[in-house]
């Protein structure tokens, strides 16, 4: 009896008191699996591809939309995150619903504008009753505690997991770091890599391009970390989409749209419509449009010239053409500049030269095909969006000609 007091004597001093808090054990670690497997494994199960957004946005990946200021790249993001939140097609594409989670740092807002507009042209998509969140404020992801806040947020939706993060725009998420450091934009990208795997969804950075207009402005770091790259540009009212990496696919085929006004049914606090706008599919620009700025002057001196001679002329001179030396003065271009133009435009075929006379060639049916080729041109065109922040005017033309004030904000 006595052996079996000690026992108990040497064991009780050890054991926690009734009142005292439990001790929880340590959790086991789960099992990691082998750093290594052999290869046959991989090619006779390969991972399924699975798209967010077919053929443009694959599932789980880290994708950067990029473009100069206005040239409609946001239009692009609410139109995309809209589609995925309501679960409809993007514009032919097959989307996979799920939530969205848009992080705004500029252009805040002009963004209730947009989704009103794609609301009221995609009325059957009831996106007031889609999971999609915009934030009131960009989260700088820089900071230590920024995906803590960002992860925390999401949760607190209750909405589930979100099939797509759009940080909009990188410059507003990258206060305090330098877009030219690989290693600050090392962080950055580390943090949209740790969101992207917590939640396993796709990121997309909403981004501004460099002084060329050619790349993504910043260090180059960034586009190697990118599994996909879609660069965004607009030429007069056409806006294109351009794959310019896909690291897992050979991208798709450039997609152009246009702008089309739409009245919000809203009015501002003088009682005026509020307009704002959606992309509508279109066909991309003639080839021989796309002249550069010198270019287009050149033609359009050189139209105007042609043109003046033939109202006061007979038809046998106007049909000699206008002298080469006559037009390079007109037209205010050194030799050097003068040369070039005079050669883009012989090869494009829009201008004929014999001996030292050249001649426009007038469109089929007398039509302007050159945009901002000359100022008449301009005139029977629509008008191009305004940039102004209010979106206001009542528009009398498909791609918001108004009688007055401004057609609706683009960025």
């Amino acid at each position: 009896m006595r052996e079996s007091r000690d026992w108990v004597d040497t064991i009780l001093p050890y054991a926690p008191a009734t009142d005292s808090p439990s001790y929880a054990l340590p959790q086991p670690r789960p099992v990691r699996p082998p750093l290594l497997r052999p290869v046959r494994e991989i090619l006779d199960h390969p991972p399924a591809v699975r798209w967010l957004v077919r053929d443009i946005l694959e599932s789980g990946s880290l994708a950067m939309l990029y473009g100069p200021p206005a040239s409609g790249k946001s239009f692009i993001a609410f139109s995309m995150a809209a589609s995925i939140a309501c679960g409809v097609n993007w514009y032919g594409h097959r989307v996979r619903p799920g939530p969205v989670i848009y992080l705004m740092g500029e252009g805040i807002a002009g963004a209730s504008r947009r989704l009103r507009a794609w609301q009221i042209r995609n009325p059957d998509a009831k996106l007031e009753a889609a999971p999609l969140f915009l934030s009131r404020r960009m989260v700088p992801l820089g900071e230590t505690e920024a995906v803590g806040e960002i992860a925390a947020a999401i949760e607190e939706t209750g909405a589930g997991r979100p099939a797509v993060v759009f940080v909009d725009t990188l410059a507003r998420a990258a206060v305090g770091l330098d877009e030219n450091s690989a290693r600050d934009m090392g962080e950055l990208i580390r943090a949209c890599d740790t969101i992207r795997e917590r939640f396993a969804c796709v990121v997309v950075l909403v981004h501004h391009s460099g002084h060329g207009q050619d790349r993504a402005r910043g260090s180059s770091a960034l586009k190697a970390a990118l599994d996909t790259e879609i660069s965004v540009s607009k030429d007069g009212p056409t806006v294109t989409m351009t794959s310019t990496k896909a690291k897992e696919s050979e991208g798709f085929s450039p997609l152009t749209f246009c702008l089309e006004a739409v009245d919000t049914l809203w009015a501002d606090e003088d009682g005026r419509p509020v307009f704002s706008a959606v992309l509508e599919p279109c066909e991309p620009p003639e080839r021989e449009e796309q002249l550069g700025k010198n270019q287009s002057m050149g033609l359009a001196v050189l139209r105007d010239m042609f043109h003046q001679r033939k109202k006061i002329a007979t038809d046998s001179r106007a049909s000699v053409g206008i002298p080469i030396a006559d037009w390079r003065e007109a037209s205010g271009l050194n030799r050097k500049r003068f040369a070039e133009v005079k050669k883009t435009l012989l090869e494009k075929g829009l201008i004929t030269q014999s001996g030292d006379f050249v001649t426009p060639v007038e469109a089929p049916g007398g039509s302007e095909r050159i945009r901002n080729a000359n100022s008449d041109a301009q005139a029977q065109q629509p008008s191009e969006p305004s940039e102004r922040p209010l979106g206001l005017g009542r528009p009398d033309a498909a791609l918001g000609q108004t009688t007055g004030g401004t057609d609706y904000e683009e960025f």
